[in-house]
């Protein structure tokens, strides 16, 4: 398998140049076209601040990040905004609108990518994860499971490149984890590149890659 993450000597500060407060790094990792990669780690780790750099949410403060044919450490936000384009995020709290019933909340994850997709095409993706009956109701009503699942089909209507995952299970009971894990290892298996962060460690079972986290830095590879 060919590299498509490529992360060298990253780092990324907050706070003031007088004050700076390490979130990551330095941190140096590739990650192939197809895998799944699992980052462990607590709380307050740097794993959540890392996938954001992976994403795109945010720049690093110093070293190389290239994902592809992006060099996001050179990217203004114009390029991070069409680099986010291309990939997909699932996040721990679904982040789903509303306003919006579930079929219009898949639609948006084209829709906010600057790219159009058929309605039919929503409404397929829900029926492939067994939610077809449920494509106009109220995002309100669904369960945690049901919303998460909402939330990878948000992820995937644009056949992202890398389907990035920040705690995608952290708010779900066992049995819609057990669902979402399931979910997401056939993704893989279909050759999607899947990156994930979490705490829970049952996750490094249907992982290609585990990576341990602590204090901001990489402290074991496997």
């Amino acid at each position: 398998m060919s590299v498509l993450i490529s992360v060298d000597n990253v780092t990324k500060y907050y706070g003031t140049r007088k004050n700076p407060i390490k979130a990551v790094g330095p941190v140096s990792l590739n990650i192939n076209q197809g895998s799944f990669t699992v980052i462990l780690g607590r709380s307050g780790s740097g794993k959540s601040t890392l996938l954001n750099l992976l994403c795109g949410l945010d720049k690093v403060t110093s070293g190389e990040l290239v994902v592809g044919s992006d060099k996001l450490n050179e990217s203004n936000s114009k390029k991070l905004a069409k680099y986010r384009s291309k990939i997909g995020i699932i996040f721990q709290f679904y982040n789903l609108l509303p306003n919006l019933n579930t079929v219009e909340n898949v639609m948006m994850g084209s829709w906010a990518g600057g790219k159009s997709t058929s309605y039919q095409k929503a409404v397929d993706l829900l029926t492939k994860f067994n939610l077809g009956h449920r494509f106009k109701a109220d995002v309100k009503t669904l369960s945690g499971g049901e919303k998460q699942r909402v939330a990878i089909c948000r992820a995937l209507i644009g056949d992202p490149e890398i389907l990035f995952c920040d705690e995608p299970t952290g708010a779900l009971d066992t049995s819609s984890e057990t669902q979402v894990k399931d979910i997401l290892a056939e993704l893989n298996k279909s050759g999607l590149t899947i990156v994930m962060v979490t705490h829970n460690p049952e996750f490094a079972g249907i992982a290609d890659n585990i990576i341990n986290m602590s204090d901001g830095e990489i402290i074991d590879k496997q």
